[in-house]
């Protein structure tokens, strides 16, 4: 009969089942001043948009979070009941003065381990830049000295991790409950969606 055929393991949009969203929900992730709170929580009460960004020395992601700052009113989120949560994979010593940055209002954790990226289905690593974001502002050079910029200008803790360079991220609308109601996960460096369509998912006009 042959080799069954090999399936690709990695979706772009797949939701997550039952069992990823016990499993992602009962992982730890550590918060701005270091205390492990499990991942579930975050979303149990209300509908939360998650965005996972890559490492903290990312400038497309940077240039991502700089979207979020500039496009997503939490006074519009809160009316529709919908919170947002932005979660990386270094230290978590490097939140505060990340947040800094952006000057954002939404909660930062992060989860040094990679388990909650690999049980909602982020397991590709890649260092490919694929097609260019809408919300990417920077080249390679132009993007390296606005992280230096920033980073001088926040105090960030060069000495910290700044987590896995090559690990992507993604973008999941969550909760409430054990509910996820959209995905979408990275498959190449800079291709986030935008954050106006996830805002859009979410059920915001």
């Amino acid at each position: 009969f042959g080799e069954p055929p090999e399936l690709d393991v990695f979706d772009e949009s797949r939701l997550p089942n039952q069992l990823e969203l016990e499993e992602a929900a009962n992982l730890p992730v550590i918060s701005e001043s270091g205390v492990r709170v499990a991942f579930g929580s975050l979303w149990q009460d209300q509908k939360t948009i998650v965005c996972f960004i890559r490492h903290f020395w990312c400038p497309l992601c940077q240039d991502y979070m700089f979207s979020i700052s500039r496009n997503v009113s939490p006074a519009v989120l809160d009316e529709a009941g919908i919170q947002l949560v932005i979660i990386s994979n270094g230290s978590h010593d490097m939140i505060k003065s990340y947040r800094k940055i952006f000057r954002t209002p939404f909660a930062l954790y992060t989860d040094p381990s990679h388990k909650v990226y690999n049980a909602l289905g982020m397991t590709l690593q890649t260092m490919e830049k694929g097609p260019r974001g809408n919300y990417v502002r920077h080249g390679l050079m132009s993007g390296i000295g606005m992280v230096v910029v920033n980073a001088v200008k926040v105090g960030m803790p060069v000495w910290k991790e700044g987590g896995d360079i090559s690990q992507l991220g993604g973008e999941f609308i969550l909760g409430p409950g054990l509910t996820c109601s959209w995905v979408h996960r990275m498959r190449y460096t800079r291709n986030h969606v935008p954050i106006l369509q996830v805002i859009e998912a979410a059920g915001v006009d």
